[in-house]
């Protein structure tokens, strides 16, 4: 982790790249000076686990790193950086995913720290995965109309340590948190419910959605027991067509599929979890084919067998 540590009299302008701040206001020389580290520290250690739900909803081989990049004195404020990186930049959506994706994160704590600020137990958690789930999608980073809801467990464990975190801190404390994206947002430090006394996590393995996709045919499956192969974007994407009807049909030879056609389509999405709450993998089921796109160029030959 790299550190840029700077204190001086007068506060001075953010780093040019940090991400956002949190602030922690102090009335000097009251109370145990150690309950301000304590509390900057929890509350770096819960954005990191929150960072690692939250990112796994875009693409789980991308991981998040939170790096400091300032501190500056009088009340205390500590900026941070998130570092993003993925085995192969080329599968996600051209342009900057890095920056899309670390909005994201930005934005996502906002909405966590605003739910945790709520009365005990409201909105219902699964409206929170659900917003979260949305603003996952809103980066678009893979082209793909659903995105992964973050694991309830990992969620919770995450809330946890920001309503302990805020605990540390003395009633005539106040803590900010601060970027571009969301501007400045005074936690509410009476609210210290926790999630885990409020909410008993599912032992979820899975997670299932729904939703319609176009996928364009790379290699079709003439014999009926083997996955289709697409494309999506710049993605590959393997599935298993469950509509009976339509395979028949196109079995027989009754709906010509040449290359460069692609099928519009209701699926659903599956979502793999390990006993540790992270995301290993996906799936996606095609339930109803809605019809066929013939590609605007013309036929160029076709994949049914002479």
């Amino acid at each position: 982790m790299n550190y840029h540590l700077r204190l001086t009299g007068e506060p001075p302008m953010p780093p040019p790249d940090a991400d956002f701040a949190f602030t922690i206001n102090f009335r000097r020389s009251a109370g145990n000076p150690r309950r301000i580290f304590d509390a900057a520290s929890a509350l770096i250690d819960a954005f990191e686990v929150l960072d690692k739900a939250l990112v796994e909803s875009v693409d789980v081989t991308i991981s998040p790193l939170m790096v400091l990049e300032d501190i500056e004195s009088g009340s205390i404020k500590v900026w941070l950086k998130n570092i993003l990186t993925r085995v192969d930049d080329e599968a996600l959506k051209t342009g900057d995913w890095k920056m899309l994706v670390g909005h994201y994160l930005v934005k996502a704590k906002y909405v966590v720290l605003e739910y945790c600020d709520r009365e005990e137990g409201t909105p219902r958690l699964s409206d929170l995965r659900e917003g979260l789930r949305k603003l996952a999608q809103e980066t678009d980073v893979r082209q793909l109309p659903d995105y992964a809801p973050v694991h309830e467990g990992r969620l919770i464990t995450a809330m946890d340590q920001i309503q302990r975190a805020k605990g540390e801190l003395d009633s005539n404390d106040r803590l900010m948190i601060e970027s571009d994206e969301g501007g400045v947002y005074e936690v509410n430090l009476a609210s210290q419910w926790k999630a885990s006394d409020v909410v008993t996590p599912e032992d979820e393995t899975t997670s299932t959605s729904h939703g319609q996709i176009i996928l364009t045919i790379r290699k079709p499956d003439f014999i009926g027991d083997t996955m289709w192969q697409f494309s999506h974007g710049r993605s590959t994407v393997s599935a298993k067509i469950h509509d009976t009807a339509w395979l028949s049909r196109f079995h027989q030879r009754l709906i010509p599929i040449a290359p460069g056609d692609a099928l519009r389509c209701s699926v659903t999405f599956t979502y793999y979890y390990d006993t540790k709450g992270t995301l290993t993998g996906t799936r996606i089921d095609i339930d109803k084919v809605l019809g066929v796109i013939h590609a605007q160029s013309g036929p160029q030959g076709s994949f049914l067998p002479p």
